[in-house]
């Protein structure tokens, strides 16, 4: 296979989209006859790109106009290098695949699926319907799509893409990155060597549902002694977080840590004792999947979550992390600290994490099955190097 691989995400940029391209690109690079990364310039793109053992062709757009940039640069690069398919992680980029198909100049076209992009809905009426058109043109003309979760598979059927075109592939996590490790000097270094610690890591952004963790603080501190809550992260919403905080009492109880360096997270995972993250629905804005669950998992750490999107998904409730419903305080809290409480039921749901991580949910296993879905599904394919 000679395969393009569009994306608007990608390094240097961070967060959970540019993990999920740039771990799968380079899985699939050596696994191909000829390969390349489509993707916009961005400022350090350079030295960035000259680490990676495949080619990254940026082109001179932002996030919102790539998808329109992307067909001139995509015609050339197809005529000189001669791929077969592409490979898109979100679906705009895809419109000028479906031409270059068209044309007779790519035989398929493959389409990640994460959440959001599915609903969001960014321009007025009457052009919402126009924007919404070309969404559900572009999703059942791929040749087939793969969703992060069966909420975003459920997203793609409702909108007319046949269920024999959707393969559901879960997003994975790095387990030699992401490990259990003894982090004593590390917690001494942080002041929480004593203390019992609650971790987030995400966009201080109001889905998060942080506000809903610091609601819940009142509760888990009065019967769970020497309770610490880090917020690793930054956003618009930490004002209203700290005035939240501020106002029911638990400022003492919170670290906000900002952004945390690469080569410290999974320091601070090992570091807490329960991971949590109760993101809510307010759509477009859903939680497609949640790899910050994996990466606490794969540290043998216990997480809570909401049940909301595809974070059924990412958490098996009672077997690798416990589940509540979204916006309440209350059951959020009973489940920390019924972590808290029950060390070795809280360790037993980390070591199952661990194990699921290790069992099928690497990105070498991520990539795998992406991989052999879009060779078998077009003849003619090489599979030899698998």
């Amino acid at each position: 296979m000679r395969l393009l691989f569009l994306t608007q995400d990608f390094p240097p940029d961070v967060g959970g989209t540019q993990t999920y391209a740039f771990e799968l690109a380079r899985r699939f690079a050596p696994r191909c006859d000829d390969f390349a990364v489509l993707a916009p310039h961005v400022p350090g793109c350079e030295t960035s790109d000259a680490q990676w053992p495949f080619d990254v062709h940026r082109i001179r757009a932002s996030y919102n106009t790539f998808s329109f940039m992307a067909l001139p640069a995509l015609l050339p690069l197809i005529r000189v290098r001669r791929f077969d398919a592409s490979f898109h992680v979100q679906w705009p980029s895809a419109l000028s695949a479906l031409v270059a198909r068209r044309m007779g100049r790519l035989r398929r076209v493959f389409l990640a699926a994460h959440g959001r992009e599915l609903l969001l809905d960014p321009l007025p009426f009457p052009l919402s319907s126009l924007y919404g058109g070309l969404r559900r043109r572009v999703l059942t003309n791929a040749d087939r799509l793969f969703p992060v979760s069966r909420y975003t598979g459920a997203l793609l059927e409702r909108v007319g893409v046949p269920d024999r075109r959707i393969s559901v592939v879960n997003n994975g996590t790095d387990a030699k990155r992401f490990s259990p490790a003894d982090v004593s000097t590390f917690c001494r270094r942080i002041g929480v060597e004593h203390r019992r610690v609650v971790l987030t890591v995400s966009r201080l952004v109001p889905r998060k549902g942080i506000d809903t963790v610091i609601r819940a603080l009142p509760q888990v501190a009065k019967a769970v002694p020497g309770i610490v809550f880090l917020i690793g992260g930054t956003g618009p919403e930490r004002p209203r977080l700290e005035a939240l905080a501020k106002s029911l009492g638990v400022s003492g109880f919170i670290r906000f840590l900002g952004r945390i360096a690469n080569d410290e997270l999974a320091l601070y995972y090992n570091a807490c004792d329960v991971f949590t993250m109760p993101s809510r629905e307010e759509i477009p804005n859903v939680e497609g999947f949640g790899i910050v669950f994996l990466e606490a998992n794969a540290c043998g750490k216990p997480v809570v979550a909401a049940h909301t999107g595809g974070i059924p998904d990412a958490v098996r409730d009672g077997e690798t992390g416990l589940l509540v419903p979204p916006d309440d305080p209350e059951a959020l809290a009973e489940a920390l600290v019924r972590l808290l409480k029950a060390p070795d039921y809280a360790a037993r749901l980390g070591r199952n994490g661990r194990e699921r991580v290790l069992r099928e949910a690497t990105w070498d296993h991520i990539a795998d099955r992406i991989f052999d879905a879009m060779v078998a599904g077009t003849p003619g394919f090489s599979n030899a190097s698998l």
